[in-house]
């Protein structure tokens, strides 16, 4: 979502109004658990004659909006909806200010976005966006003075944009309502960075990327400005550039006409964009952040009430803005914050433009697609385990860029954390700042974890460097407390280059009993289900590559943790990966020792039972989670037969 436009706190001795009373009213009252009061304290403000006022209290609304506690008061008033006609308000610092407080509020969460569409916020918000549309005469103008910050007609664009962009991505009624404005080829023409600056033209950019996907409509517009979209991505220079160039390969991409036709120069973009050394950047930006403390206790500025009565309402706006003037370290944590979002996007790019139509498949598959005779195993034949194809499944040019650029080896670049004390400086000073760093990490691990479906191990880097990709990430995993969203991220990733390993067993000659008990340990201390079920299917893939007294550990836990496991997914991942340990060996005596048929047998019946009542929550994952139900009954009675056959060791002698 776009991000929100901050009002900054005046720390009381400064107000652009002069209605200090007002404001701390509503901020201690909301404090106090309050609301009633203050909300209906600001509706008053909305509804008056006076521009100063209605200003004033959307400066509150903007404030409250900031902190999660107020947004129920917030919706449970008519506040929103009442706001809302103040968008075409004649006044165009009472525009202005709507626009901000309403970007502030949709930033809160889709549920929000979802009640302001209800309250018919875009109805005005379109209305707005097209006297831009309509006005031929109508181009920024930037103060030198206040660091290039653009007229406030303008800064009303760019926060309705941003507004837009939140409610498009958030809802398809308002996504909708867009396509039925015709405001899209007036959208296209803010990317002019020479005539409406770079500000405007990331967040046009930006909300055409979400307004382009999956959508037809919009595709048939973009597919006519092939040359201004594809001239951005040429850009060079500066974080806000790259952050351009970026999200124009997005929409690029996007429009299936313009990602055939700028498919080399959209690759070649997206390289650029992930070599640029994001360490070196957030190493400068952790030098100057504790500044920002200290600048909240700098002098203020004190406007006397008499000198305000008697401003134009151009002097006061340019009042408002010095006060909002960002500091040269503000303005440097931005444009970091743009360049790791442009590294996550061009990830999230890469990981689209490499699936394949297999893995969409295998997304979408109907049940009613699958038949027990394609899908089961017969566990009667012994052919080698077939569950990774070596080969590439990517177009030529696709794979060729790939490899030309170093695409994997930049991703692997992104995909690492940051040293410790600067990961430390941005926990304590901007935890903004460290979520885009850690998003940058997952979605770039992501991406390697999809190329690693894709493309054979050789171009991967081969057998050994998979290895110690796969070992690297596990050091990581095991040290310390890690982000939920990375620990997914990493677990996914070294799956995926443990099935690249299933015929190099000899790489795995080292391991230890000891090793393996880290993994172990892993599954059982973690609380997200999805992060176990990788954690188990490696386990099943370590299963056909480590010496028989270690397989037995692997197998006895898998199906201790499987009796125990309530998440049906996870059940039937481990037992997925743990009857592929069989493909290849009987393992007649393991069965045998760990009673294994009248576990099965347990299992079994357990996934059956609870197949039945788990469709609707499997959702698209019921086929796959019924196809290893099927092939489990059936490698139950394979193991009846085997232990009818075998005789046990202990009786031989």
């Amino acid at each position: 979502m776009g991000k929100a436009k901050k009002s900054k706190p005046h720390k009381a001795k400064v107000n652009p109004t002069g209605l200090v009373d007002v404001n701390a009213l509503v901020e201690q009252e909301l404090a106090n658990g309050k609301s009633d009061s203050p909300i209906q304290a600001i509706v008053d403000q909305l509804q008056s004659a006076s521009t100063e006022e209605k200003i004033c209290g959307l400066q509150t609304l903007a404030t409250i909006c900031q902190n999660d506690v107020n947004i129920g008061a917030v919706v449970e008033s008519d506040i929103v909806r009442i706001a809302a006609s103040l968008l075409m308000d004649s006044d165009w610092s009472v525009r202005h200010a709507t626009a901000g407080a309403f970007r502030n509020l949709s930033v809160q969460s889709v549920e929000i976005c979802e009640y302001m569409v209800d309250q018919d916020v875009q109805t005005p918000l379109l209305a707005l966006l097209n006297c831009y549309a309509t006005s031929a005469d109508w181009k920024p103008t930037f103060d030198k003075n206040l660091t290039d910050q653009m007229d406030e007609k303008s800064d009303t664009f760019l926060q309705a944009v941003n507004l837009l962009w939140n409610l498009c991505e958030s809802t398809s009624v308002a996504l909708d309502s867009f396509n039925q404005s015709h405001l899209l080829e007036s959208f296209v023409k803010c990317l002019d960075v020479a005539v409406y600056g770079k500000e405007i033209g990331v967040a046009v950019a930006q909300c055409l990327l979400v307004i382009s996907e999956d959508n037809a409509a919009a595709w048939r517009i973009l597919s006519n400005f092939g040359n201004e979209l594809s001239s951005l991505l040429a850009l060079e220079g500066d974080y806000p550039s790259v952050l351009l160039r970026t999200v124009a390969a997005g929409v690029i991409a996007n429009v299936p006409a313009l990602s055939a036709t700028y498919l080399s120069q959209l690759l070649q973009a997206l390289s650029k964009t992930l070599e640029v050394n994001h360490r070196a950047a957030l190493n400068s930006v952790t030098s100057s952040l504790p500044l920002l403390t200290q600048k909240d206790v700098a002098d203020l500025e004190v406007t006397e009430d008499n000198q305000m009565e008697q401003e134009s309402p151009e002097q006061s706006f340019q009042r408002r803005r010095r006060a909002d003037m960002p500091s040269e370290v503000e303005m440097e944590v931005r444009n970091v914050g743009w360049l790791l979002q442009a590294q996550r996007i061009a990830a999230e790019i890469l990981t689209n433009i490499c699936s394949t139509e297999e893995d969409e498949w295998q997304e979408d598959m109907d049940e009613d697609n699958l038949s027990e005779a394609e899908s089961v195993h017969d566990y009667e034949t012994n052919g080698a385990n077939t569950s990774v194809q070596n080969t590439d499944k990517l177009p030529v040019e696709v794979l060729e860029a790939i490899k030309s650029l170093g695409l994997v080896e930049k991703l692997w670049q992104k995909a690492q954390p940051v040293a410790e004390n600067v990961a430390q400086i941005l926990a304590e000073n901007d935890k903004n700042l460290l979520k885009r760093v850690n998003n940058l990490r997952a979605s770039s691990m992501l991406c390697l974890h999809n190329l690693c479906n894709n493309i054979s191990a050789d171009d991967l880097g081969g057998a050994e460097g998979i290895y110690q990709v796969w070992l690297e990430l596990g050091q990581q995993v095991f040290q310390g407390h890690q982000n939920p969203k990375l620990l997914e991220a990493s677990t996914s990733l070294m799956r995926a280059t443990l099935e690249h390993l299933r015929k190099n067993p000899e790489l795995f000659k080292q391991m230890t009993e000891s090793d393996l008990q880290l993994m172990l340990n892993g599954v059982t201390e973690c609380q997200d289900a999805e992060i176990r079920a990788n954690w188990l299917r490696m386990l099943g893939i370590l299963g056909c590559l480590l010496p028989e007294p270690l397989i037995k550990l692997i197998i006895d836990f898998i199906l201790t943790t499987c009796l125990a496991e309530q998440d049906l997914w996870t059940v039937s991942e481990a037992m997925d990966s743990m009857m592929d340990i069989f493909a290849d060996n009987d393992w007649n005596q393991i069965v045998h020792d760990l009673g294994m048929v009248a576990k099965c047998k347990q299992l079994d019946q357990r996934m059956k039972s609870k197949l039945k009542q788990s469709k609707r929550e499997l959702n698209e994952r019921y086929p796959a989670v019924s196809t290893v139900r099927t092939n489990l009954a059936r490698f139950c009675k394979y193991l009846e037969t085997e232990m009818k056959k075998f005789k046990p060791s202990s009786m031989e002698a």
